[in-house]
């Protein structure tokens, strides 16, 4: 009866707070949902981008592979470039194009559907490292985030394993530390591997995870640091990056050897750029043109006209909250150094420190978005396990609070990504995510040209990938790079049987190519006759197919 008496409150409380974490768990669910419903609204206003259709040089000719692995008498492409492999590509291959055509669905819903799974594995990731509230917090302002949303939907970095297998390997060997498994050893590290075959720079995202580890869990590291342990992480590890090792080793480690020495140049406008990832605001006049459209488009579509409302009665609003609640999260963790909270958000600024000053310091990346968003999910796991901790101070009006001000911050990010949607309702995509890419492939479909010659960068992937490789592309380019010797035959100029697809003036990526062209052209008493100009869905005049043919004698 005594001991009945003096564990029944005990166990009175914690069964009912299990079972109310229990019940939290599927709005981790919901938000996953949400992100799929954002990520979907975006699949039909851009057209495939020539980075986001790169692994279908794996699939389809003509290939566009850097590195093959030989075996019984077949070539299996392991590497599209030094250091980005073509996990992606067999994916694609073996699961989607064998049964369905290239087209922006069957390109971007997989990535979708993987950015979705991401977020469930970072909802259990959090979950087991703070708490379910700071959990549901974390995973709102991820599924809400800009930068991840249009990232990893349109995937032209690419991002989206790169997140799906960070976590997937974070959250087995968490796993692996609670019950000594060693399925989650490997499991984790052989997902490492993937990541480092899908692309090098995972680097940076494993030596973040490393460094925050080892410096806060120094004892529970070390008591893994078994023979046994080591060798099945090696080999796991190993086994994932099989294709990126044996490229290495039969090029003489050329990923290493191409790798340029660290610079600290740009480092402002690099911490300008995640910054601006942060609010969202990073992918303005990159996806979505700046400038109004002549020919703006009136729409009757209620989700357009409600995304074009919503903009108008925020002022065009283009930054988010996100990067201010990292600030004010920053300034809370001296008042949290001596909560649970400390080593969740140490993690998750070591881990974000080591990994952007590795990109900071690595000449032409860190750039961009799609290198910023490498940090993602953790700068939303340390907000959110400082305002979940924070929240702990006000015990009546805590939750709500922290609901109020975690509505904020997502409705913010929201009104930032309706706030994409509406310029590209209104006034397009700009030219390297052109829609009238679509009419420029059903335009080529049927042609009986011996050759189609892609003049400017930013064309061949994407055309290779909606006609499935059946068109016979070259790359102009090829000829006309700056001190190359060598030149476009005459012959294929003139030859009556060849077309030329580039970009209208003012469009061009590498207008240089089209002057060399031109020129080569006036040299042999040629000239261009443009056979059709492609516009994009506001009347913009992007694309011009034509040849060449012997210029009339005045």
């Amino acid at each position: 009866m005594t001991y009945q008496a003096t564990k029944s409150p005990s166990a009175a409380r914690t069964v009912p707070n299990a079972a109310r974490r229990d019940r939290l768990r599927p709005a981790g669910v919901l938000f996953c949902l949400l992100f799929f419903l954002e990520g979907l609204v975006f699949i039909p206003y851009l057209g495939l981008q020539n980075d986001e259709v790169l692994f279908a040089g794996a699939i389809f000719p003509p290939w566009g592979v850097l590195h093959t692995f030989r075996f019984a008498g077949h070539a299996f492409p392991t590497m599209l470039l030094s250091y980005v492999g073509t996990l992606k590509a067999w994916i694609y291959r073996l699961f989607l194009f064998s049964l369905w055509p290239p087209n922006p669905w069957t390109v971007r819903l997989p990535v979708i559907i993987i950015g979705a799974i991401t977020i469930w594995l970072f909802f259990e990731f959090a979950r087991k490292a703070a708490g379910t509230r700071a959990a549901l917090v974390a995973t709102a302002l991820l599924s809400t985030d800009v930068t991840y949303v249009l990232t990893t939907c349109l995937d032209w970095g690419p991002v989206a394993l790169q997140h799906l297998l960070l976590m997937a390997g974070a959250l087995s060997l968490w796993s692996f530390h609670r019950s000594g498994k060693l399925l989650f050893l490997g499991g984790g590290f052989f997902a490492f591997g993937l990541g480092f075959w899908d692309k090098a720079l995972f680097v940076w995202s494993l030596t973040g995870l490393a460094a925050a580890t080892a410096l806060l869990f120094p004892r529970a590291l070390a008591s893994k640091l078994s023979l046994r342990n080591l060798a099945i992480a090696v080999a796991a590890l190993a086994a994932g990056a099989a294709p990126f090792i044996v490229y290495n080793h039969d090029s003489g480690f050329a990923t290493i050897r191409e790798s340029p020495p660290l610079s600290s140049a740009r480092f402002g406008h690099k911490l300008l750029v995640l910054r601006n990832s942060l609010e969202g605001s990073a992918l303005f006049g990159y996806i979505v043109r700046d400038e109004p459209a002549l020919q703006p488009q009136q729409s009757e579509d209620p989700l357009e006209l409600l995304s074009l409302r919503l903009s108008e009665a925020v002022g065009g609003t283009h930054t988010g909250l996100l990067a201010l609640a990292c600030v004010l999260a920053f300034t809370l963790l001296p008042w949290l150094w001596n909560t649970p909270a400390r080593k969740p958000m140490l993690f998750a600024l070591i881990f974000s420190a080591v990994t952007w000053l590795q990109m900071a310091l690595t000449p032409k990346c860190g750039g961009g978005a799609h290198h910023a968003v490498l940090l993602w999910p953790f700068p939303h796991l340390f907000v959110a396990v400082a305002f979940a901790q924070a929240s702990r101070w006000l015990p009546r009006i805590g939750l709500i609070a922290l609901t109020l001000v975690t509505t904020t911050v997502c409705g913010s990010n929201l009104i930032v990504l309706n706030e994409h949607l509406a310029r590209l309702v209104e006034r397009g995509p700009t030219t390297i995510w052109t829609d009238a890419v679509y009419g420029l492939s059903q335009g080529l479909g049927n042609t009986a040209a011996s050759h189609v010659y892609v003049t400017d960068w930013g064309i061949l992937d994407t055309l290779r990938a909606l006609n499935r490789g059946k068109l016979p592309l070259r790359i102009a380019e090829d000829w006309f790079l700056l001190n190359n010797e060598k030149k476009l035959p005459a012959s294929e100029l003139a030859g009556g049987n060849a077309i030329f697809v580039g970009h209208t003036e003012g469009n061009e990526v590498k207008p240089e190519v089209t002057v060399q062209l031109e020129a080569l052209a006036q040299s042999v008493g040629l000239r261009k006759h443009v056979l059709r100009v492609v516009q994009d869905r506001n009347g913009r005049p992007i694309f011009e197919v034509y040849r060449y043919t012997r210029a009339v004698p005045k």
